[in-house]
């Protein structure tokens, strides 16, 4: 008898079973958002600022690109050049320094032409050579800077514009609470996720200009002073075996 109960209850089960899985495999799946979604769906939020913010970034990418580009050591001292100045001796043993002149000024590097005017002839004195090349070397230096400002900048507008995303969300949550007895939980909400949207959009942009602006003025620090040292020795191997003689008034 139980066991006919049993047979009866699962014959009847059966069904019901069938049409609970027939109704779940009719309900659509939700997908779960694709990283560029919630990308898309964090910038949108911000409004005007985090638009302001994503051209900052752009604005740090570009800069870094363009430093990094220019203060490489090959495109600054190439070794060739580094091993043409500090063969100056051998030169001096041949007796003329004219093949180094000439390769120097088919070299674009930045040291070949500090050096194309140490070795020139055109200063009397060693003094004289030293200071006229420092001045062309600041120049130089100069305009290798481009694109570190640009990160200098970004790493003080990034936080206020973060701030000043941050100020504006919390405006409109305040402004939520006026509009009646109960303010609208979700006009709260959204306004406080754009103020700390804001924020952390500031803070991504402003922390790894940081570290790009430090990293490329020691390198250019670190490239000032290694083009210094070796135009040091080539203005020494230069006066101390070559004569420069002064031109008759």
């Amino acid at each position: 008898m139980s066991l006919f109960t049993e047979l009866l209850a699962t014959a009847s089960a059966t069904p019901m079973l069938a049409a609970a899985t027939a109704a779940a495999a009719a309900v659509p799946e939700k997908t779960a958002p694709s990283g560029l979604q919630l990308v898309y769906e964090f910038l949108a939020t911000g409004g005007f600022v985090m638009a302001l913010l994503v051209l900052c970034s752009m604005c740090a990418i570009g800069a870094s690109i363009l430093a990094w580009l220019q203060l490489r050591a090959q495109v600054i001292m190439p070794s060739a050049v580094v091993s043409q100045l500090r063969s100056i001796p051998s030169y001096a043993l041949k007796g003329d320094i004219r093949p180094l002149q000439e390769f120097l000024s088919h070299d674009g590097s930045m040291l070949s032409r500090l050096g194309s005017m140490a070795i020139s002839g055109a200063f009397t004195s060693k003094q004289e050579c030293h200071d006229a090349c420092a001045i062309k070397a600041r120049e130089e230096i100069h305009r290798l800077e481009s694109g570190i400002p640009v990160l200098e900048v970004m790493v003080t507008v990034a936080p206020l514009l973060g701030l000043l995303g941050t100020t504006a969300g919390l405006v409109g949550m305040f402004s939520a609470f006026g509009t009646g007895d109960s303010p609208d939980t979700s006009v709260v909400a959204h306004e406080i996720g754009v103020a700390l949207r804001c924020t952390i959009a500031g803070l991504f942009v402003a922390v790894p200009s940081v570290l790009a602006h430090t990293y490329f003025t020691r390198r250019l620090d670190a490239l000032a002073v290694r083009v210094e040292s070796i135009m040091q020795e080539t203005i020494q191997h230069f006066y101390q075996h070559f004569e420069v003689q002064r031109p008759n008034a």
